[in-house]
């Protein structure tokens, strides 16, 4: 569980700074329901306040003061156990969400390409199987091969595929789609389409994904100025619940703009036919 701060417009006039004092003290936590999970809490609080108010703010968090999800703008100020929360896993989440839908899209030939999870923090081990059936060589890239053991021996199983386990990465004959969950991007993957979540570093193709989709509900209450992925990063993580661990981003910025209607589908598709034609002809 935990704490949207919700900033309101501070009250003006001669005695603004009462006022202010005023509506602190006097603001009620409030319970919003998640779909499946454990509900969270939202204060109002006034734009500008003092030290002393961010201290009344503070008790009125409670044991959940560590826990605070608020517009990035704002900075807390270290009061007590006020602390902002930042999702560890979210961004992972609909990195590897983003690829998959995009994949189905695209309708490549499996046997045309190879794809590279690059995973070190195996956060998307028990989702292995899900781009299974869109290449012929998957590979994960990994810290931790053991919680990949159980996924890949699902995968032999069900889907007859060996998964190739490495520490780092190593280029491939095919062309190769990496979805990098951790943002770590190797300059060996020059020639790679790249998913991720940070700016593009490496990759001759590279998809960045920002923010994300909020249900009817939660859209009414969460103000626009919080970061979609800080609030959905805490529903799933905080309080249990199951409605984001599917979502996409929202936006995604394509390297690629040779095209006037530029889709990660369809780029991936040009990106497989010219990586054929390159090693048919070399």
């Amino acid at each position: 569980m935990f704490v949207v701060l919700r900033v309101i417009s501070p009250p003006k006039g001669i005695f603004a700074k009462s006022k202010m004092k005023k509506a602190v003290m006097n603001s009620v936590i409030q319970t919003v329901s998640t779909e499946n999970g454990l509900p969270f809490y939202m204060l109002d609080v006034p734009e500008g306040m003092s030290r002393s108010m961010w201290e009344a703010a503070e008790k009125k968090c409670g044991r959940y003061a560590s826990r605070i999800v608020v517009s990035r703008s704002i900075p807390l100020p270290d009061v007590g156990k006020l602390q902002r929360f930042v999702p560890c896993s979210m961004n992972s989440a609909l990195t590897f969400n983003t690829a998959v839908e995009a994949l189905k899209n695209a309708d490549i030939p499996p046997d045309s390409i190879s794809i590279t999870l690059s995973d070190y923090g195996a956060r998307q081990a028990s989702e292995l199987c899900r781009i299974l059936p869109f290449a012929s060589l998957v590979r994960v890239i990994t810290a931790y091969p053991e919680r990949y053991a159980l996924p890949c021996e699902k995968a032999f199983r069900e889907f007859g595929a060996s998964v190739v386990i490495r520490s780092c990465y190593e280029p491939p004959t095919k062309p190769d789609i990496i979805i990098c969950c951790d943002g770590r991007l190797s300059p060996h993957a020059e020639k790679a389409a790249v998913f991720s979540h940070k700016s593009k570093t490496f990759g001759a193709l590279h998809f960045k994904g920002t923010g994300t989709l909020l249900s009817n509900s939660h859209s009414e209450v969460i103000p626009e100025s919080i970061d979609s992925v800080d609030f959905t990063g805490a529903v799933t993580e905080l309080c249990g619940g199951s409605e984001y661990k599917k979502s996409v981003f929202r936006e995604i910025d394509v390297s690629c703009k040779r095209c006037e209607t530029v889709t990660p589908a369809k780029c991936l598709n040009c990106y497989a036919l010219q990586g054929q034609f390159a090693i048919r002809n070399s």
